[in-house]
């Protein structure tokens, strides 16, 4: 029963995650908003990955209960207390899913729209860049690492008819650098093209006084509607906000702008392997679920089955995003090049 219900639910998550709209360009027709929006709204908790979470961390004790528990085995028990201690301390840790997805300085940015100011320009969404940095690690000749950043290019016209690009990158969430990636990445999927507000919060000089890389949070407000949050280095923002060149503009607290919705949580390329480990885990609990094997043999099917599904359930949603909307541009240290 557990294994028939568990293949009905993945057969069911892949239906509905396959059957999902087709992420797409939205046209970008709508006017110009005069006044920059004062609801900027927060990126939303995801549930699914809240829920499937703690499904996944207390799998390996309810598969543990149910095939030892209650049979007198001390070795058994064991294995089922151990299962137990798990679920509980990873539960603890999957609190941080339920905190906000903004971090402390997006939040300060959020409640200066909705005190009444920021710091805004008129932009243009434009390319998604993906750099690369290349550089030594330090440990060994030949050793050579990589660290990845997404960004978008903001371009803002002045009255002069000059052109400036400003990069909007990835923030970094509260709990997990992947919500910000993967936040930018439906943006860069659908906004290229639309116009809007770019801004950076009053206090931001409180911010990059106590941030050791200088950095301000900054938030592109489309006149479609959407919200996209990020982050900006100095070089990118000094222009603006140390040079002045970012009037500090009213908000209009009834204008109200959101986050895109999330498209499908499915990849094939990037999550088939991940299932096909959840598969193998399933198929080594038959053996013990149906008793064909003896005890010692079915215990120890059990711990690499509840490992196998552990490992591919916390895996599953940590992996990378997609890649087809990226300009990659890569870069490398001095010593490299």
């Amino acid at each position: 029963m557990p294994l028939a219900l568990a293949a009905v639910f993945v057969v069911g998550w892949l239906m509905a995650s396959r059957s999902a709209p087709p992420v797409k360009l939205l046209p970008s027709t709508a006017p110009p908003r005069e006044k920059v929006p004062g609801k900027l709204g927060a990126v939303r908790r995801d549930w699914g990955l809240v829920a499937a979470a703690y499904l996944t961390v207390w799998a390996p004790f309810a598969a543990a209960n149910s095939a030892y528990g209650g049979r007198g085995s001390q070795l058994g028990a064991l294995y089922c207390l151990l299962t137990f201690i798990v679920g509980a301390v990873l539960s603890l840790c999957n609190l941080a899913l339920l905190q906000s997805n903004l971090g402390r300085s997006q939040r300060m940015l959020k409640e200066d729209a909705a005190a009444g100011s920021v710091h805004a320009i008129r932009v243009r969404f434009g390319t998604p860049v993906l750099e690369m940095y290349r550089y030594p690690t330090g440990q060994g000749a030949g050793r050579i690492a990589a660290s990845t950043t997404y960004g978008v290019e903001l371009v803002h016209e002045s009255d002069s008819g000059e052109q400036r690009t400003i990069r909007l990158r990835a923030m970094k969430a509260a709990q997990s650098d992947k919500v910000g990636d993967k936040h930018l990445t439906y943006a860069a999927s659908q906004l290229v093209g639309h116009g809007g507000w770019l801004c950076w919060p009053a206090r931001w000089r409180d911010i990059a006084g106590t941030n050791k890389d200088l950095k301000v949070p900054a938030a592109f407000a489309s006149d479609s509607g959407h919200v996209v949050w990020g982050e900006m280095q100095q070089d990118d923002y000094a222009y603006y906000l140390r040079d002045g060149a970012a009037p500090l503009c009213e908000t209009d607290p009834r204008l109200a702008v959101a986050p895109l919705p999330r498209p499908s949580r499915y990849f094939p390329k990037v999550h088939a392997s991940h299932l096909r480990v959840a598969a193998v885990g399933a198929l080594l609990a038959v053996p013990f679920l149906l008793d064909a094997v003896p005890y010692w043999a079915g215990l120890l099917l059990g711990v690499v089955s509840g490992a196998l599904g552990l490992l591919a359930g916390m895996t599953m949603d940590g992996v990378g995003v997609d890649q087809e909307p990226w300009t990659v541009r890569t870069t490398s240290h001095p010593s490299l090049q």
